[in-house]
């Protein structure tokens, strides 16, 4: 159920921002930037690690439409069950489970993240800017998974697979297109 009474028709997240596009313009010119511009990490990495991060902050919406984006990318099953159920990420390289890791201490207890962190992560042979780029994914899902939840924006399967599809294909910015 939408909480806003100008958000009762509402299918996802794109809705809220065709509201006001030019507020949420420079936004989705970063989601674009942080999910498919240049990175060491893969853009089905980055859906892996915002999957997790939607997860843990209980965004269904979120993990529905990350999860259907990386299906359209052609993600195995079994690293989508994985990242469903909370076991072990299978599927993925131990620098990504490292991230994995390091992004849910960042995403439930964000205070606790010291240099020792991200000293280990770099020991793990994972650059400064992919742990940057790991950090702006986990921070960027945190507002997106706030403003799902405060519209109460809900989805559906087909909504889903059309916006996964689409993110999957032609990025994000395209959501204002």
């Amino acid at each position: 159920m939408a909480n806003f009474s100008y958000s009762q028709k509402y299918k996802g997240v794109a809705d809220v921002f065709l509201r006001s596009p030019g507020h949420y313009k420079p936004l989705l010119e970063f989601f674009e930037n942080v999910m498919v511009g240049e990175s060491e990490l893969t853009k089905e990495e980055r859906e892996i690690i915002a999957t997790h991060v939607s997860h843990l902050n209980g965004c269904h919406f979120c993990v529905e439409v990350h999860r259907a984006t990386l299906a359209a990318m052609g993600v195995d099953v079994a690293t989508l069950s994985t990242l469903e159920d909370g076991s072990e990420v299978e599927g993925v390289s131990e620098q990504v489970k490292s991230l994995l890791f390091f992004a849910e201490k960042l995403t439930l207890e964000p205070a606790e993240v010291t240099v020792a962190d991200i000293n280990a992560l770099k020991g793990a042979g994972i650059s400064e800017q992919t742990i940057e780029d790991t950090i702006n994914v986990v921070s960027l899902l945190a507002y997106l998974n706030r403003i799902v939840d405060a519209f109460g924006v809900k989805g559906s399967p087909d909504y889903f697979k059309m916006v996964g599809s689409s993110l999957a294909s032609n990025g994000y910015a395209a959501l204002l297109r």
